[in-house]
């Protein structure tokens, strides 16, 4: 039996999460919140905002063995991302039937609650991606992420792409930008990639105390973009940026640089796709060094409708007459056939005496 959590399955969560594993990079990286603690602040407020925690006890035989998976729904879209499930598969023991049970349950509350995407990144060439395929997971890219381990030197020196503030009338073109450099199979995985890149405005229980935007316009196009998700631990970077324009890469990286007020206590973080060219040597030239990789996966909750086309209905009197459209209003057209067929059917009766 699934179930959600409860107060009552503090000692059980402190447990499981001591051996769980993560499966999302952002979400470990930028929340420094654990799975108890996430789980007990999202039981005291709405269970339909902020993270959702399931329990199940597995029996089978002479195995009892207990699991928890946590989910969060992605603010302002219709999508949630798998962030933690335990116990380890290296357990055994029925580890991978818990698994395979828990994640079919958060797909199908996903959909309940009108998510139409649910996604979970992880490990490079683990044993999780099997259990997800499984379950209906796809595999659509890999992620790379970096993370500055010493604030450069010289970076006065360097002149940075003149970036601007992003402006709500900027969403067609970031979507222009995205398509350009973004395979297909990852635009259809992620869906609409517009509210990927639109700021909106930030729910409370949204974890990111701040969300800004950047672009780079030149010839009346935007040819680079620059995202910066904040919380108390940390920024989170993503980044875009025309093929055409990989000489700009050192800039680029140079104005987030410039335009970043963080605290000695707070982490910064750069996430880059392995099919964005260009980004990636930029920072490790800026002293980044890759800490994690991650495989990205999703299951889409919701499929194509097919309507199904109307039937045609065939004539009741064989003698038709043409398609053409008539200044006949439709009443007095009927009325002319009725008294047609009237004639006709009298017709016959004298014929047949």
């Amino acid at each position: 039996m699934i179930r959600p959590f409860r107060l009552r399955d503090v000692g059980l969560v402190a447990r499981l999460q001591r051996e769980g594993v993560l499966l999302d990079l952002e979400t470990g990286l930028t929340r420094p919140r654990s799975p108890l603690s996430t789980a007990i602040v999202s039981s005291l407020l709405n269970r339909r905002v902020g993270a959702f925690t399931y329990i199940v006890n597995y029996k089978e035989e002479n195995v009892h063995l207990p699991g928890l998976a946590q989910m969060r729904r992605r603010p302002g879209r219709p999508e949630h991302v798998v962030v933690f499930i335990a116990p380890p598969l290296t357990r055994g023991n029925g580890a991978h039937a818990i698994w395979q049970r828990l994640l079919t349950h958060l797909c199908i509350k996903a959909g309940e609650q009108g998510g139409q995407r649910v996604y979970a990144g992880l490990p490079v060439d683990g044993v999780e991606y099997q259990i997800f395929r499984h379950v209906g997971f796809t595999a659509y890219a890999q992620e790379e992420v970096f993370e500055l381990v010493a604030y450069p030197a010289g970076l006065e020196k360097v002149t940075p792409l003149p970036l601007r503030r992003q402006r709500s009338h900027d969403s067609w073109e970031l979507q222009q930008l995205y398509a350009t450099l973004t395979p297909r199979a990852v635009q259809n995985a992620e869906g609409s990639a517009q509210t990927q890149w639109e700021l909106g405005g930030r729910r409370w229980w949204d974890s990111y105390s701040r969300r800004q935007g950047y672009v780079w316009e030149t010839r009346g196009e935007i040819w680079a973009a620059l995202q910066i998700r904040s919380t108390r631990a940390s920024h989170w970077l993503r980044m875009l940026l025309h093929p055409s324009a990989l000489d700009q890469a050192d800039g680029l990286v140079a104005a987030a640089l410039s335009r970043l007020h963080r605290s000695p206590a707070q982490r910064l973080y750069c996430a880059v796709r392995t099919y964005e060219a260009g980004i990636s040597s930029a920072l490790s030239g800026w002293g980044f060094k890759l800490v994690g990789s991650q495989t990205l996966t999703v299951k889409h909750t919701t499929v194509w409708a097919r309507d199904l086309a109307p039937q045609p209905v065939h004539a009741l009197d064989a003698h038709t007459e043409s398609a053409t459209p008539s200044a006949v209003p439709q009443s007095k057209a009927l009325s002319q056939h009725k008294r047609r067929s009237n004639r006709q059917q009298r017709g016959k009766l004298k014929a047949l005496n």
